[in-house]
């Protein structure tokens, strides 16, 4: 309990902060401030304190806070209002909370009235909550670049940090299907929750990415490409039989919805009318600079082969889409495309956020959690993509590799689904599958310490790792022993070497440096001398030998090579 002078500092604070929120009102003049999602967070904190404290106090606040939400729903929709509109979600979770803030008691509620013929169709504090969100989406997609951007992956659509945390963004996802809204405006709070990824513990990004999951497959049928197999259901499921039939959005609300949704429709047209102007030679370059710009997805020491990995399989996966017959494809935007191409960007962003969680722990526990994503993974298998397999993307039997795991499972799933978007150019949802390929491919880095199981993308003749050059060199880094085991083997040598030096009498110093200065010359050793000081005295550096520089023309080599290779694919693409 509070002393006295707590109260007496908490009352008066109170009477300070509610005079000042009752100002917000519907009229022009009382446009929100940056000092208004603040001020809102403290009034919530002095309500929580004055609620057993002094009741009639906090009776009185809780009616100007009633006042202010009221006000949002008679004023028309304000970007502005946005992060206000987040801390009443993120403080309002609770329904009877909400009730006791938004409505008058039920005794005084008349029956026949309006007011109770909307609280028996549907509860009153659901109508406000839905109202409130419907708010939200409006103001948020003023402007459409942001939620193009957010849906394209697009590092410049990076908006403000969310005033809510990831439990709630993901109850007001859960909410909008549960409510019916559009599923435009459902896609809007998964995207909100996906900026609110890095906002939550390990267990609840597992719940996050299971519940993506879920969402993922219910809406994979709108796109006509994936057959279902079986009749699993996913946890995601059991919602529909709780679904309401008809939104409690009230009429003129959805006349603003409606508005807004097929302004973002059209902008989501307008963008896949211009990904069908894009050259087919153009494709693979536009794809190589997403991998490239997210290659710090992959741990540092197998990250160049990763990413080679990767632009292996989306050159397959476009070579596939431009030979494989795909009949019967519906090449428009839906919602439920635009749906898809939004809870792709939540999977992803929540299984990064796992995967960090997991690196970080190493802990034999952790077991459990790579069981589970397992599990989440396997429901992938309820759905087969229409008349392609393994051979048409990766040019090998089925029997080469085990789709059956279910990493695999998942890599041959969304290189899949890459095909058909390639094909469609549905440029949003390439960069969500290509995400996902990536992911697929740190868990199996993770596991296994190595990219041994992708082997096959190797020895696939249709591979885009055509260079000799680099298939050894990435078949070297699959058989890459540590330098400590390196530096035993060198470290008998020596003793051998120097038993029949000894036995001839004092051995010959060499002339030149060891090599310490080629070591440090390399960019990702320079840092790490722990890891090769064990091996200098077996390296002989020459004197005049600039090794820094030869590093530059190595990389522009490099540079040359890969300029050839995509040339070269170039030349391919543009004769099919």
């Amino acid at each position: 309990m509070p002393d006295a002078d707590e109260l007496e500092g908490a009352r008066r604070l109170a009477l300070l902060a509610f005079a000042e929120l009752s100002q917000y009102g519907p009229s022009p003049s009382s446009a929100p401030t940056a000092d208004l999602p603040p001020l809102l967070s403290c009034c919530f904190q002095l309500l929580r304190r004055l609620d057993h404290a002094d009741p009639d106090l906090a009776t009185r606040c809780a009616g100007r806070l009633r006042a202010f939400i009221h006000s949002i729903h008679s004023r028309d929709p304000d970007p502005s209002f946005v992060p206000a509109l987040e801390l009443l979600f993120e403080n309002l979770l609770d329904a009877n909370q909400l009730r006791s803030y938004t409505m008058i008691d039920d005794d005084a509620i008349q029956k026949g009235s309006m007011i109770y013929m909307m609280a028996k169709s549907c509860q009153y504090e659901h109508r406000v909550r839905l109202d409130l969100m419907s708010h939200h989406f409006i103001s948020s997609v003023q402007d459409k670049r942001q939620f193009l951007g957010a849906l394209d992956w697009s590092e410049k659509a990076t908006q403000r940090i969310p005033e809510l945390g990831l439990g709630a963004a993901i109850s007001l996802v859960r909410r909008s299907y549960l409510f019916s809204m559009p599923v435009i405006a459902q896609a809007h709070f998964v995207l909100l929750a996906s900026r609110c990824v890095a906002n939550g513990d390990l267990d609840l990004h597992l719940q996050v990415f299971q519940h993506a999951m879920s969402a993922y497959l219910i809406y994979l049928p709108a796109l006509g490409v994936f057959d279902r197999n079986n009749a699993v259901k996913t946890p995601f499921s059991c919602y529909a039989n709780m679904r309401q039939a008809n939104s409690c959005i009230p009429d003129a609300t959805n006349q603003k919805l409606d508005c807004e949704i097929n302004r973002l429709l059209s902008c989501c047209k307008a963008h896949l009318d211009d990904s069908l102007h894009i050259k087919e030679m153009d494709v693979f370059d536009i794809c190589a600079s997403f991998i490239e710009e997210n290659q710090h997805i992959f741990p540092e020491q197998l990250r160049q082969e990763a990413v080679i990995l990767v632009k292996s399989i989306v050159s397959n996966s476009l070579d596939c889409a431009k030979q494989k017959e795909t009949h019967g494809l519906n090449v428009s935007v839906s919602e439920e495309i635009i749906y898809l191409a939004a809870v792709l960007r939540l999977m992803g962003s929540s299984f990064l956020e796992i995967l960090n969680c997991l690196r970080k722990k190493r802990a034999e526990h952790d077991v459990q959690h790579v069981l589970y994503i397992s599990e989440t993974i396997c429901l992938l298998g309820q759905y087969e993509a229409n008349g392609l397999n393994s051979h048409d993307l990766f040019g090998m039997s089925e029997n080469a590799v085990d789709w059956e795991r279910p990493l695999m499972l998942m890599l041959f799933h969304f290189a899949s689904l890459l095909v058909f978007c390639l094909r469609m150019r549905f440029g949003f949802l390439w960069k969500g599958c290509i995400i996902m390929i990536m992911m697929a491919m740190n868990l199996v880095i993770d596991e296994e310490r190595s990219l041994s199981a992708f082997q096959f993308l190797i020895a696939s003749e249709d591979s885009a790792i055509s260079s000799i050059h680099q298939e050894d060199s990435l078949k070297c880094s699959f058989r890459r022993k540590s330098s400590t085991a390196i530096a035993a083997q060198f470290n008998n040598l020596r003793k051998l070497r120097v038993r029949g030096d000894s036995s001839l009498g004092t051995p010959q110093r060499s002339k030149s440096r060891d090599g310490r200065a080629f070591f440090e010359s390399i960019p990702s050793c320079k840092q790490n001398s722990s890891e090769w000081d064990d091996l200098v005295d077996f390296v002989e550096c020459k004197e005049d030998v600039d090794y820094s520089s030869w590093w530059v023309q190595q990389g522009k080599f490099k540079g040359y090579k890969d300029a050839k290779w995509k040339l070269s694919k170039r030349t391919q693409w543009g004769r099919l």
